[in-house]
């Protein structure tokens, strides 16, 4: 993604130090993408959450990224699933 990782951003080794506005706008929409995760008809859970694997576009829109250790989430009678 043209801005790079949010990871870079926190720790000023991106291209420009991201304003209050901006760290609230990438917070509330990684957590938007997490809750899709959760809430799709095929759960997802997401599980390694961190600022290195928040991408960021040219309007500092936040993606996922590193599905390598997710799991599927609860189905049918189910409500836990093991990590």
């Amino acid at each position: 993604m043209s801005k790079g990782s949010l990871e870079n951003h926190l720790f000023r080794r991106g291209p420009q130090l991201l304003s209050w506005s901006i760290r609230i706008k990438v917070a509330i929409g990684a957590a938007k993408e997490v809750s899709f995760l959760h809430n799709a008809e095929s759960q997802v859970i997401y599980c390694d959450f961190k600022a290195a694997n928040i991408l960021l576009n040219t309007d500092f829109n936040p993606k996922l990224s590193d599905f390598g250790f997710d799991k599927a989430g609860p189905t049918g009678d189910r409500t836990h699933v093991s990590i």
